[in-house]
């Protein structure tokens, strides 16, 4: 079995991380917060995270909550359309520094080819076709009532005078994960949904084969696994909400493990178990 596939597909079961706003509170510059901002998305799209859920802790502030919730959304939109998307703003004034995320509807055909998958957007629409635009290989025609939003995948069908397009899919492929935002942790919740809970404390149990094989088991019965990571100050406790508290980052050489750490390590375990 290779262990690098690409185009990567969908994970089996849901993988959910739930992530404090406050993770860039450490941060004073808007450079240090977009870069740190990046790196999270870098990590959520590597491991093939289906959604990042935001959560107001004791540190959460109104501009880090915008802030982190614009970046992770400017970060998975396709770099061919982002523009017509996204308005300008002060707060994307280090967009430069973002690490592009690589991701398969991220790598538009460098020219119109018939059968090519890709993202495009809408820009109008007359009494039958809307015009769509694809980037650097220009507009193409979609037939209006294949139109639902203003951001859609496409299959070029046709190139003889203009590109003509019919309405895609990326199917079993992963695209990127979706950003949402609760108020406070609320684990129930996600326990009621059928999700087994593992939180993440340098204070929690040491992960080891043991645990490897139950978190494996009890996987292949729920409907996929959060991970609950804490704010920069602050670790999580009320065992009784979770399935597991653990520690991922066995016999650390720091004191402290940044919460952006911790979302790696924790991460790049759970990607061995659920490939093995």
């Amino acid at each position: 079995m290779s262990c690098n596939e690409f185009p990567p597909k969908k994970r089996n079961k849901k993988l959910l991380v739930l992530l404090p706003i406050s993770v860039l509170s450490v941060e004073d510059s808007l450079i240090d917060k977009t870069y740190k901002a990046g790196f999270i998305s870098r990590i959520l799209s590597i491991y093939k995270v289906d959604e990042v859920i935001l959560y107001r802790d004791d540190e959460s502030n109104s501009f880090d909550e915008k802030f982190l919730q614009l970046i992770l959304n400017y970060q998975i939109i396709p770099p061919h359309i982002k523009k017509k998307i996204i308005k300008k703003s002060k707060l994307l004034k280090y967009a430069g520094i973002l690490p592009p995320l690589r991701l398969v509807n991220h790598d538009p055909p460098k020219k119109a080819e018939i059968g090519k998958i890709l993202d495009g957007y809408v820009e109008k629409c007359d009494e039958n076709y809307c015009i769509v635009y694809l980037g650097m290989i220009g507009n193409g025609y979609l037939d209006k009532k294949e139109v639902d939003d203003k951001i859609i995948t496409v299959k070029i069908k046709s190139i003889k005078n203009k590109i003509m397009l019919e309405k895609a899919s990326w199917g079993n492929l992963y695209t990127g994960y979706k950003v949402s935002k609760i108020k406070n942790l609320d684990i129930k919740k996600f326990k009621d949904e059928g999700y087994l809970i593992v939180g993440t404390s340098k204070l929690g149990e040491c992960f080891n084969d043991k645990i490897k094989e139950e978190i494996d088991n009890k996987l292949r019965n729920s409907k996929g696994i959060v991970f609950v990571f804490g704010g920069p100050h602050a670790e999580l406790y009320n065992e009784k909400e979770f399935d597991y508290i653990l520690n991922t980052v066995l016999n650390q050489g720091t004191l402290t493990v940044r919460t952006e750490e911790a979302l790696a390590s924790t991460l790049a375990i759970f990607n061995y178990i659920s490939n093995c």
